[in-house]
Parts: C-alpha cells; structure tokens; sequence
C-alpha cells in the first residue's frame, strides 16, 4: 500500500502536480488534483486535492521552523476547509487515529493531545476522539467514527494519521493533506474502511505523516511486511505534533 501520492511511480507533473515557491528553512511544496477517474486510476489514489510538505531539516532547525511550517500547513487545512464550505461555526470531529501504546503508530493521539479544547463552551463546534485500534478494542474505527459523526452532527471530519513510506529521508520530515479521506491500518496493510465522504456523509480531510518505513523498499533482500522506524522517534514525533495541533489550533 502506497500512502504517498508522490510516490507512486508516476510523472506528476505530467498529469498537473503544481510544485509552489520553496519556503524557507529548505521547505518545499506541491499540490495535485487528481480531479477525474482517469487521473484516479493512473495514480491509485481516489479523487480529491492533494498537497504535499517536504522539510528534511525541520528537526535540526527549532521552534522558529515549527511555527513557520505549521502556518504553512494551516493554510493548505484552511485551502480544504474552505473547499468544502467550513469555516468557524462549522461543527467539526477531530480523530486521532493509531495506537497509543506504539510510538510509531501514535501520531493522531499525540497531536490531538495538544489540540486545545474547550469542553464547557456553550456552543461547542470542536470534538476530539482517539479511536484506539481494533485489536485492543474489538471495535473498527470506521463505525465508531461513523457513528460519532451523525450522533454529533458534525458538518466535517479531519483525520490525522501515522503513514508509511518507501524513502528514508522522508521519515517525521513530509507532511501529506488531502480531502480524499483516509484509510485506518494502511501503512501496515491491515485495511479496514475507507473515511470518506462517501462512507461518513460529511467531507473528510486527511493529515498523515511517514513515521514508517517499508524495508523492503529500503533494502531488497528484506520482506515488506518488516516495518522500520527511526531510533530518535519520540523527538521527532514531539516535533511533528506540535506542528500539525498548531495548524489545527490557528485554522480550524
């Protein structure tokens, strides 16, 4: 499973990848409609906007380059929120999806522990919920999100998951949006439903960062259902975190 859109062998530029202005701090960007069945099929990935982040040096760089690329990633959220018509009355679900008893798979849970929240606020729009998985619940994600989002009668859902990917040099460093939804499970091949629009009724904006990678695209000789992950992960993941709850928290 490719969960990259960047890396599925293909030409993107060739089918409307638009590279954006490099930023600062070595920050480079993109984005790809993939705006018909036929791109959908040459690609493997469903139909929706697509922008990508890449800071190799974000983890060398401090609080300064977090502040500026989680603004840079707010405004590709707030790009996809608008899209879809949600703004600042808009009741929204926020799912952390992952295991929070493994460090590689614990993203979503990190991020929206940093998520600010007022639960007593009279007029509440903002829901936070960490799934878990199912092998410590019994319990799909998808149903449970599916039902949280028509007893809370949210207008929108933004998913943040762990992804895999097949390049070292990518690992806690690139950052992956898209309204095309997300898959629970698809970094390690265990696949459960697609959140979707099209399955919860209400648009689904993914945020996903590699925090695997598949060793058999690292060395040959080793079986792909190996996964890897780097030795400093926790820093790398504290990092990250914090970038995307403050994209979260100045966008949505």
């Amino acid at each position: 499973m490719i969960d990259f859109i960047d890396e599925c062998g293909l030409d993107l530029e060739a089918i409307g990848y638009q590279k954006c202005k490099d930023g600062r701090f070595s920050l480079t960007s993109g984005k790809l409609e993939v705006d018909s069945q036929e791109k959908a099929n040459k690609t493997g990935f469903d139909r929706g906007s697509y922008y990508i982040y890449n800071c190799p040096l974000l983890h060398e760089l401090g609080e300064e380059c977090f502040d500026y690329l989680s603004t840079e990633i707010g405004k590709g959220l707030k790009k996809l929120l608008v899209k879809h018509k949600l703004g600042k009355r808009s009741r929204i679900l926020l799912v952390g999806l992952g295991n929070p008893n493994i460090l590689a798979d614990a993203l979503g849970p990190m991020v929206l522990k940093e998520v600010e929240l007022d639960p007593f606020k009279k007029n509440l729009r903002l829901f936070k919920f960490i799934p878990n998985v199912f092998s410590s619940t019994g319990i799909n994600s998808f149903d449970v999100v599916h039902m949280l989002a028509i007893w809370l009668d949210v207008d929108g859902v933004v998913i943040i998951d762990s992804l895999a990917t097949n390049s070292l040099s990518r690992l806690s460093t690139s950052f992956q949006l898209n309204d095309a939804g997300m898959t629970p499970g698809s970094a390690v091949n265990n696949l459960g439903h697609k959140l979707c629009k099209t399955t919860i009724g209400v648009p689904c904006i993914s945020i996903g960062v590699p925090t695997l990678l598949l060793a058999g695209k690292a060395k040959p000789d080793w079986p792909d259902e190996l996964i890897l992950a780097p030795k400093d992960i926790h820093k790398n993941l504290n990092n990250v975190a914090k970038i995307i709850s403050l994209s979260i928290n100045k966008y949505v």
